[in-house]
């Protein structure tokens, strides 16, 4: 436990009173659910005032262009993009991406819901099943009174990463399924 001292904010003078006060460490578990589910309110209220307001593929452009720029500097996958491509064969980059993206899934949801297939050297499956960000966005597009499908919600990642991995010879399609979706990966 950590204890902090506080100006009492009763008091006019803030110069006066200091008094301690204990505050709880939070668990890195609850800290991991609520960023998630923060980060889930953002992406519902973006799908949703983008949709009503008719900016939906100027966003998703915007955001396409954002993310190359960001990749590099923030994951494995940038690593992965932009060193292996250069470096080794391009069946061999192509397994390093697919892993790390499989990898990188996992900040939003359990190993357990993604499965992997590879249907030769230059073409993979990742499916997402059961996907518990659906629970999230529903709760929060219903917290907020939103009319909105959750899977909807998902349909900006079918737009924007196929984008992006175009750049790195590799053709992405990004389907949308009844309880998750599917992520075929394939040299170009």
């Amino acid at each position: 436990m950590r204890v902090s001292k506080i100006i009492n904010p009763e008091q006019e003078d803030m110069s006066g009173e200091v008094r301690e006060m204990e505050i709880k460490e939070m668990p890195l578990q609850e800290k991991y659910e609520r960023l998630l589910r923060e980060e889930q309110a953002t992406w519902v209220a973006c799908y949703a005032f983008h949709k009503e307001h008719g900016t939906m593929e100027e966003w998703l452009d915007y955001y396409a262009k954002v993310q190359k720029k960001m990749l590099p500097l923030s994951s494995g996958l940038g690593k992965a993009f932009f060193g292996l491509m250069k470096t080794v064969t391009p069946g061999r980059a192509l397994h390093q991406v697919v892993k790390e993206i499989a990898y990188d899934q996992q900040k939003w949801l359990p190993s357990a819901n993604i499965e992997l297939k590879w249907a030769s050297d230059s073409q993979a499956t990742m499916t997402i099943k059961n996907c518990p960000l659906r629970k999230i966005n529903d709760e929060a597009a219903k917290k907020a009174g939103l009319d909105i499908d959750s899977k909807f919600v998902c349909e900006k990642d079918t737009t924007i990463f196929p984008r992006i991995t175009k750049d790195f010879g590799v053709d992405m399609t990004h389907e949308i399924t009844e309880d998750g979706c599917r992520i075929t990966l394939k040299l170009a």
